[in-house]
């Protein structure tokens, strides 16, 4: 569907069945289509938001999954942009545009930071307190034994994955065995959670909206403080242990750390199972606005956090690898000049600026390629042979056998593959770490500790 299209949709729908006339239509400069949207209705402005469905379908879950969810925490007082309704044909949940920015590293003062944080660990609580029989009546699964509300989020998308992949990694691999058989059973009934937590925005001192519950599930609570620190990489969430307490005041429920750890694996590596799928549909269709490098920075920051996760969870402190010495390669001088060119000239408007980058971003991922590729390929390889006792010829053939040894049993789950796999992460990380790139915190340095 073209945006023209597209456009043409939304403004019949608010004509429909908001009886409104659209003024104005913005199409976000994003990979996922979504569009800001003015209206006027009896002369009252609507200022809204149209989120579409993902371009690439690599969740197990869907829009309109988490469009009911988002009625539900409305109706339950939980603070959200108001819901208007759903756009069948586009498809899209328009939602009112709600004033406020994220990141409390904007905040004016400590005292609204601490205001802001009050308030998102009492809207959590709330959130978590809500009748679970509504969102299982919606359609989400109300998993009943103890370990399966701890799997609850993680078991769907490895399930996903293992249906759908069709290339070897051994990073997941490891990952998703250790979640499977490591997995504690949870210490109370499944709550509705958003699972990719943390994600709101505010004004001043006040917590305007909580957002985005594409991934939200029946689960352990300590889910949403797990994904926290993941967010928390590239966006100010403050030390989150004293969040933990404030989040304690408000629920009256204990935060249990090693629970905490163990999902912030689960939560990292359910990501990254998922953008794996993403990955695969690009490289065999394509979109017009896609974004490669956000792709496989989603793959690989989340592997990477999940493994440091598990390396906690085991006792095991893994460090960063350090930097070779970059080469000089015949590809340099042309990569000089596609950056060049890319920078010679302003593009035009949000979605032309929006390609510019995804274009700039992949020239820099080939400049890093093009000095370090070589390096690290030899020293996975190198790595590979000595876990696997045998000659192995190439990266494929290395993710391959290590995998297959993996499911069979063949290679215990241990410390000594934890490194080689984290060492291999971090290194794919370092090539994907771009200038202005949302995950560099992610991609360079380890996760911080609780």
């Amino acid at each position: 569907m073209t945006d023209e299209e597209s456009e043409a949709l939304i403004a019949g729908w608010f004509e429909r069945e908001l009886g409104a006339r659209v003024t104005r239509i913005e199409r976000q400069g994003r990979w996922r289509p979504a569009w800001h949207v003015d209206a006027e209705r009896q002369g009252d402005q609507l200022e809204c938001y149209v989120r579409g469905e993902r371009t690439e379908n690599f969740l197990p879950y869907g829009l309109r999954r988490e469009h009911a969810i988002h009625e539900l925490l409305e109706k339950g007082g939980v603070r959200v942009p108001k819901i208007h309704g759903f756009i069948d044909d586009l498809p899209g949940t328009v939602m009112a545009r709600v004033p406020g920015a994220p990141n409390l590293g904007t905040c004016q003062n400590e005292a609204h930071r601490q205001s802001v944080l009050r308030q998102l660990a009492e809207q959590m609580s709330l959130m978590h307190s809500l009748d679970t029989q509504d969102f299982a009546d919606a359609g989400l699964d109300l998993p009943k034994e103890p370990r399966a509300v701890t799997l609850s989020l993680f078991q769907d998308f490895y399930d996903n994955y293992a249906a759908r992949r069709t290339r070897p990694d051994p990073g997941l691999e490891f990952a998703s065995q250790w979640v499977l058989r490591n997995a504690p059973p949870a210490s109370e009934p499944a709550r509705p959670i958003a699972c990719d937590a943390g994600q709101f925005i505010f004004e001043d001192d006040q917590l305007t909206a909580m957002m985005d519950f594409e991934l939200s599930a029946l689960s352990d609570p300590m889910m949403d403080l797990a994904a926290m620190r993941i967010r928390g990489q590239w966006e100010d969430l403050g030390h989150l242990p004293d969040f933990y307490r404030l989040y304690e005041e408000a629920s009256g429920r204990k935060v249990d750390l090693d629970t905490v750890r163990f999902h912030t694996a689960a939560f990292s590596l359910s990501g990254a199972l998922a953008s794996a799928i993403c990955m695969e549909q690009f490289l065999a269709a394509p979109s017009p606005n896609a974004d490669y490098v956000e792709y496989q920075s989603w793959v690989i920051w989340e592997l990477k956090q999940a493994l440091e996760a598990i390396g906690e969870c085991m006792d095991v402190a893994l460090t960063m690898p350090e930097w070779p010495e970059p080469a000089a390669t015949a590809s340099s001088e042309a990569i000089f000049a596609l950056k060049a060119a890319l920078d010679a000239d302003e593009p035009g408007g949000e979605i032309g600026a929006y390609h510019r980058r995804v274009q700039r971003s992949i020239a820099d991922h080939l400049d890093m390629l093009s000095k370090y590729g070589e390096a690290f390929d030899a020293a996975y390889l190198a790595d590979a042979e000595r876990l696997l006792g045998r000659k192995v010829d190439s990266v494929g053939e290395a993710n391959r056998l290590l995998e297959g040894a993996i499911l069979a049993g063949a290679i215990d789950l241990d410390e000594k593959l934890l490194r080689v796999l984290h060492k291999h992460t971090c290194h794919q990380g370092y090539l994907i770490a771009v200038p202005g790139s949302y995950y560099i915190k992610g991609l360079t340095e380890l996760l911080e500790p609780i």
